[in-house]
């Protein structure tokens, strides 16, 4: 008998914490899924919204204008380059290749989501998983600011690069090609410290460093070169200033 009873009282228990547990998280999972569906809707809207505005804005065109194609594709010329060459030069787009309205549309939406998805863990009260979430969306911005350093970083190089070859009228293109070339370095070594220091994965005394050596580095080099190797390009840019 007092088995029996026993595990009537047990089985009674796990019931009434069951029904007691329902009657509890109901309510908070329902008005999570509201605040989930709303935001839901919202990052559908915002990624529409910045699909609109880079098309309103004409924001693609302007990012493929930081290149050098027409100077590209004038050298091609210039070298016989045929037809079929050059036209195939001229199709190159960033922004149609990578599709980066869609790439930037889908971050914010994402993003967004995130930020409804935490709100309604916080409605259920689940502490570890919002601990995380905002753990998340407190460096999603640093690396996303890293990403578009990075991108742009690596374009401003290469139009630095193109201005840099096509501006010098030296006698050898061998000067320009090395100029420009240590140009494009410099501006992609501050680009990666940028994106290194936003994304947060190494320490600012490290990158410090890394730009102090960097510098000697080049100085060094720079000395090197013009003192040994580099007395020719030397001449040639003097002759060149001079002219």
């Amino acid at each position: 008998m007092n088995g029996n009873i026993n595990f009537e009282q047990f089985t009674n228990d796990i019931s009434y914490e069951i029904f007691s547990r329902l009657e509890y998280y109901t309510p908070k999972v329902f008005f999570a899924l509201i605040i989930l569906l709303f935001g839901i809707i919202i990052s559908i809207t915002i990624y529409k919204m910045t699909l609109y505005l880079f098309e309103k804005f004409k924001i693609g065109d302007f990012i493929n204008k930081i290149d050098m194609s027409p100077l590209k594709k004038e050298e091609e010329l210039k070298e016989g380059a045929t037809t079929k060459k050059v036209k195939r030069i001229k199709k190159i787009n960033i922004t149609e290749k990578l599709e980066l309205d869609k790439i930037v549309g889908k971050s914010f939406a994402y993003y967004i989501f995130l930020v409804f998805f935490r709100f309604s863990i916080i409605a259920i009260g689940v502490t570890e998983i919002e601990n995380f979430l905002s753990d998340v969306l407190n460096y999603l911005p640093s690396l996303f600011i890293g990403i578009v350093i990075g991108f742009f970083g690596i374009r401003f190089a290469d139009t630095v690069y193109d201005v840099i070859f096509h501006a010098l009228q030296i006698a050898k293109q061998k000067t320009g090609k090395v100029i420009a070339m240590l140009a494009k370095i410099i501006i992609l070594f501050f680009t990666t410290m940028l994106v290194l220091h936003y994304i947060k994965i190494v320490d600012q005394f490290i990158i410090n460093t890394f730009i102090i050596g960097f510098v000697g580095s080049i100085s060094l080099a720079c000395a090197i070169a013009f003192g040994l190797g580099g007395r020719e390009v030397a001449h040639e840019i003097l002759e060149s200033f001079k002219k």
